[in-house]
């Protein structure tokens, strides 16, 4: 089963969705060392990053597109979507 999370930028003002069958935070850990490319930009140190598991217990499939649901609304003014890599 697939969770999706949600991880929230705030300094840089930039939302990220996305899945993982694994413990989120293992997840987190690959995203820090920069093996997501989307993400490299952020600063792990110094951005305050607030990170949400937002839905838990999902077939991969559907955790998928959940996560691209999330990524297509509208963000908040000032704010911007990074795309997930998946289909």
């Amino acid at each position: 089963m697939a969770k999706v999370y949600g991880m929230y930028n705030q300094t840089k003002k930039e939302r990220y969705y996305g899945t993982t069958t694994r413990p989120v935070n293992k997840r987190l850990g690959e995203h820090e060392s920069g093996q997501t490319a989307v993400l490299r930009p952020w600063n792990w140190k110094k951005d305050k990053i607030m990170v949400k598991t937002i839905a838990k217990g999902l077939p991969p499939y559907k955790a998928t597109q959940k996560a691209h649901k999330l990524e297509s609304r509208k963000p908040p003014p000032g704010w911007k979507n990074l795309q997930t890599g998946g289909k």
